[in-house]
């Protein structure tokens, strides 16, 4: 019996996942898909070594499994056999073993990770994405990380434009119920006024780019798929993502600057991850400047905004075929718009539809990070 690919991910309305189960169950391989290794469905797992074997793994991670999406994991929490007086002492073992197994991950099999789960936990650090960037020889914006007033300001008047973003988009709402979202924005002098603001939190400041568009690069496995994001009047914005629940966000396939494609591919490797979503922004003389790059990010809004590009089919491919170097023939069955009007995805949606609504209506959407 080949083996089974294994899709970790705690959300139960992540739709990413449920979308990869479809497409490779219509290829004819059976995945499974669990929260966490607490997850009754897992089974058992064992991890065992001494002082002549190497960690081998059984049960959850035996042969029987294959490839493993590590897509968006959390500490499980529910246990409902134990009692309460236990939960703290159950939950603090099982994230402690589950932060050993995954930075041994790599050890236990050749078993392809999307992404392996030590270098998927580095990767989503943006610093060190700047730095992997720079030693691949991938252009970015002059950055600085700072809650210093003095090299702030300094920093702002060097460069005239200059853009603040969070090291994560956050939403929450004020006192009088208003809601609001931390994406990039373009700084002004009086946003700098007050020293103390300025101190009580990091951010990223950087030179902005006078981009002609954005481009969204889909990297699965040893395939790049690119977008072009812009505003249906032909601008670019300063942050896409603020725009992507509207109407005003246009997205076209689109070409990579020469020698880009090779960088970014360096980036991945020198991050170790076969498996991200790359921002880049492209200035008015075609040149790409590396922005941050997701390795859990998003892909399916950019199949459905341009549906030729086969991004579900090539993520079930990759998983299924357990390989970076994965067979690929674009079939319009196998399409994101397909397993939308699909009766699995109808009465999925209808069960996690629920609580997606009680989630946006708290404050916690999902983004397209």
């Amino acid at each position: 019996m080949p083996s089974r690919p294994l899709i970790l991910s705690s959300l139960s309305h992540d739709i990413h996942a449920h979308a990869v189960s479809w497409g490779l169950r219509c290829s004819g391989v059976e995945p499974l898909w669990v929260s966490s290794f607490a997850d009754p469905a897992a089974g058992a797992i064992s991890l065992y070594s001494d002082d002549e074997t190497p960690w081998r793994a059984s049960g959850a991670l035996g042969t029987e499994i294959g490839p493993v999406w590590y897509r968006r994991t959390r500490n499980p929490e529910d246990f409902p056999r134990v009692r309460q007086s236990d939960l703290a002492f159950v939950r603090t073992e099982w994230a402690r073993f589950l932060k050993n197994l995954y930075l041994l991950a790599g050890d236990l099999s050749d078993r392809l990770w999307i992404n392996p789960p030590a270098a998927a936990i580095e990767a989503e650090n943006k610093l060190v994405q700047l730095r992997a960037a720079r030693r691949c020889g991938v252009r970015f914006p002059a950055t600085l990380v700072s809650n210093d007033p003095v090299e702030i300001r300094a920093f702002f008047r060097r460069h005239g434009k200059v853009i603040y973003k969070p090291f994560m988009t956050h939403s929450w709402e004020n006192a009088d119920g208003d809601a609001f979202s931390t994406y990039a924005s373009i700084l002004d002098e009086s946003m700098l006024a007050g020293d103390e603001s300025l101190r009580h939190c990091p951010g990223i400041y950087q030179a902005y780019v006078e981009k002609r568009s954005d481009l969204r690069v889909v990297a699965i496995g040893e395939r790049l798929f690119t977008v072009a994001l812009r505003s249906t009047s032909g601008q670019a914005f300063v942050d896409w993502r603020a725009h992507q629940h509207g109407t005003s966000l246009e997205a076209t396939v689109a070409e990579l600057p020469t020698g880009c494609a090779d960088k970014l591919k360096a980036v991945m490797q020198a991050l170790g991850i076969v498996f991200g979503c790359f921002d880049l922004a492209l200035d008015g003389n075609g040149e790409a400047y590396f922005l941050e790059v997701n390795q859990a990010g998003q892909f399916l809004f950019l199949e459905q905004l341009v549906p030729q590009l086969p991004l579900l089919q090539a993520m079930s491919a990759m998983l299924g075929q357990g390989r970076t170097d994965y067979r690929l023939e674009p079939d319009p069955a196998l399409s994101y718009a397909t397993y939308n009007a699909s009766e699995e995805h109808a009465q999925w949606w209808q069960q996690v539809r629920p609580q997606m609504e009680a989630e946006a209506a708290a404050g916690d959407w999902v983004s397209r990070e």
